[in-house]
């Protein structure tokens, strides 16, 4: 059986989350990486026995023509495709374009059917659904629809039947990532991949876990968390230097060092090995040392991308994110000194957000001199604690009527807050300004330029917030 994967083009940040002028930036310039989740399923599906395809056409910068002709050419019986919420009804139209090209079954997966399977497959376009991890679900429904065996005892999975919706048994969560095969990179156009602080290129992600123990209240991440050896997470690493020439690595844990001793582990075997690549990660204060800082510095860590979010206490502690600002600075202070860039992320509009809790945060983001910094407002997404409240309080459930289309992003309007619209856009505005044109760093960002492309890409950035 031929199946082809599909991550749909211009997939872009939701415009919820930024003013129009940072969002078509952060759009245009920002992040273009490989889609893990489909190029693990890629890999399993080969390794399965699977004819596998796999367009990036969001890297490429695919039309519907150049999608018609690679599915011509390739001839798959299906098409698998996957979405986030926000991005839900650009996915739709790109199914819905790509079947009147090319007319096979439609499956869909990711983060999106966990939360709206039903309203999903209300669509004509799309004719099944993986609910949840698609490892045992996907070659089960690929393998009954083969054999045209009934799909009713497949866990996890979401399907139409005399033209009613079923979902049937939820899945457990339980395969490990050590369990299947690394990412179907030789099915990716390696060298398109690029983001905006990259140092050296071709660059890829990975992940070396899922999920995440904290349980700040705007996140709907699972808690379990399920986690790759060092001898493991080293391995791929090594394929990835050695067969696909890959320079830089971008590890995309929500939370990478959570777990010292593995960190510790795998430092030990990436200086053993002699591996040399470029490597960065997310994490939170309260989770790194000053001694790991310093080691992964030594073995090529670049960048350390902090979640602080906020600068008032109040609101850090109703999104159950404590983390005391002293924690905070002495994580910045020991990665600077380290030679490492160091990259904040901050939110505004969170629930009894004021301009004098916006101030704080604003200053806070000047105070900490870090290199880089992402401020957006703060978006409610499905499935996260806040958002459950949000819903059982009004009543309402956006993102619902967002999947069935009854409402657009432009309708999303703030929640618990006292500033308008207008005023959050404003302090969004004011400060990014705030920080990128201090004239102090804006001489120390070009003393550091080290190519012509790398200085066009910053004025480009810096004018787009004129």
């Amino acid at each position: 059986m031929k199946v082809s994967f599909i991550y749909t083009p211009k997939q872009r940040v939701n415009k919820c989350y930024y003013t129009e002028k940072i969002w078509k930036n952060y759009s245009e310039n920002a992040i273009l990486l490989p889609h893990l989740g489909m190029a693990y399923l890629a890999a399993l599906l080969k390794k399965k026995g699977f004819e596998v395809q796999l367009i990036d056409a969001n890297v490429l910068n695919l039309n519907e023509k150049d999608i018609q002709k690679r599915l011509f050419d390739f001839k798959p019986e299906y098409l698998l495709f996957t979405s986030i919420t926000d991005n839900f009804r650009d996915t739709l139209w790109w199914i819905r374009c790509i079947k009147k090209m090319y007319n096979v079954p439609a499956i869909i997966g990711g983060p999106h059917m966990e939360l709206y399977p039903k309203e999903t497959l209300g669509y004509d376009c799309i004719d099944y659904g993986v609910i949840g991890d698609g490892w045992e679900t996907l070659p089960e429904l690929l393998s009954a629809l083969d054999n045209k065996k009934p799909l009713s005892d497949i866990k996890g999975l979401c399907f139409r039947k005399d033209g009613e919706v079923i979902t049937t048994e939820k899945r457990p969560k339980t395969v490990s990532l050590e369990n299947v095969p690394f990412p179907a990179r030789d099915l990716l156009p390696n060298d398109k991949y690029d983001t905006v602080l990259s140092k050296k290129c071709p660059i890829t992600t990975m992940i070396t876990a899922l999920g995440c123990p904290f349980r700040c209240t705007y996140c709907c991440t699972d808690t379990v968390i399920r986690s790759r050896s060092a001898k493991h997470i080293v391995s791929e690493i090594e394929e990835c230097i050695n067969r696909y020439g890959i320079k830089e690595i971008v590890f995309y844990d929500e939370t990478f060092t959570i777990d010292k001793a593995r960190i510790f582990e795998v430092l030990d075997l990436i200086e053993g090995k002699k591996l040399n690549f470029l490597w960065s990660i997310r994490t939170r204060a309260d989770c790194v040392t000053k001694e790991m800082i310093d080691r992964m510095a030594k073995l090529g860590c670049i960048r350390i991308n902090y979640g602080i979010e906020s600068a008032d206490e109040g609101i850090l502690k109703s999104i159950r994110r404590n983390i005391p600002l002293s924690v905070i600075k002495n994580a910045v202070r020991w990665s600077r000194e380290a030679g490492i860039t160091v990259f904040g992320f901050f939110m505004i509009g969170l629930p009894d957000e004021t301009k004098q809790t916006v101030e704080k945060t604003i200053n806070l983001m000047l105070e900490l001199d870090l290199d880089f910094v992402q401020l957006n407002k703060f978006v409610p997404i499905p499935g996260s604690e806040v958002y459950e409240q949000i819903k059982n309080e009004t009543g309402e459930d956006f993102w619902r009527d967002y999947t069935l289309g009854k409402v657009n992003l432009e309708d999303f309007k703030p929640y618990k807050i006292n500033l308008t619209p207008q005023e959050l856009d404003h302090y969004l505005e004011k400060g990014y300004k705030a920080f990128y044109y201090r004239p102090k760093y804006i001489w120390r960002k070009l003393i550091a330029v080290r190519s012509f492309k790398e200085l066009y890409r910053m004025a480009s950035a810096a004018l787009s917030l004129k």
